[in-house]
């Protein structure tokens, strides 16, 4: 699971940005876990993994998604997490998405994150596999330190518009103890979304 460490000095955050709605997600945790604009990707009642809102913050006011399995019975092929629709795209442009993934259950962490953006056809213009051991060198959250930037970089191609999603996947169930806490031994969570042309 373990990757390069992807070094970068440049902290980027959202308040420049303007594509992305509720980037921080701290309307996602007002409304309960409820958005007009993310797109829960998720079906607790069937075992498909569980998305909700929580106050732990990478900056500024408090929010951020939390994303994990609840019970040892779950479906742990199943891959929980959030989208968005995102329009003003300019065509055949390079892109950065960018975020922060706080995974606290260190090296051994069975989850993984799976960053990727769609194209207006629904084919995959960029994914990208991310585990928390990729994170070492990024930049830190600055309030909750164990939030660290992840990115990901892409070409809009010919689409003005395109689908941003981050799902968190189980690499291997071994590790956990299904009599434990399957929550706190699955769960990530992500904040300060950011989308910008390079």
């Amino acid at each position: 699971m373990a990757g390069a460490a992807q070094a970068s000095t440049q902290v980027i955050t959202s308040s420049s940005n303007e594509l992305l709605q509720d980037p921080q997600f701290t309307e996602f945790r007002s409304n309960k876990g409820k958005s007009d604009f993310w797109r829960k990707e998720a079906d607790n009642k069937n075992g498909k993994g569980d998305v909700g809102s929580s106050k732990d913050t990478a900056f500024d006011d408090e929010g951020s998604v939390r994303i994990r399995f609840r019970n040892a019975t779950d479906d742990f092929s199943a891959t929980p997490g959030v989208s968005q629709e995102v329009a003003g795209l300019k065509p055949n442009t390079d892109y950065t998405l960018s975020f922060y993934y706080n995974d606290k259950k260190g090296d051994n962490s069975p989850s993984q994150l799976l960053a990727g953006v769609l194209g207006a056809n629904g084919k995959t213009l960029k994914e990208k596999s991310i585990h928390v051991t990729d994170l070492s060198d990024s930049p830190k959250g600055a309030v909750k330190k164990s939030f660290r930037q992840a990115s990901l970089s892409f070409n809009s191609g010919d689409n003005t518009s395109a689908v941003i999603y981050t799902r968190m996947r189980i690499t291997d169930t071994s590790g956990i103890n299904m009599d434990g806490d399957i929550g706190k031994q699955t769960e990530v969570r992500l904040d300060e979304f950011a989308l910008k042309s390079q």
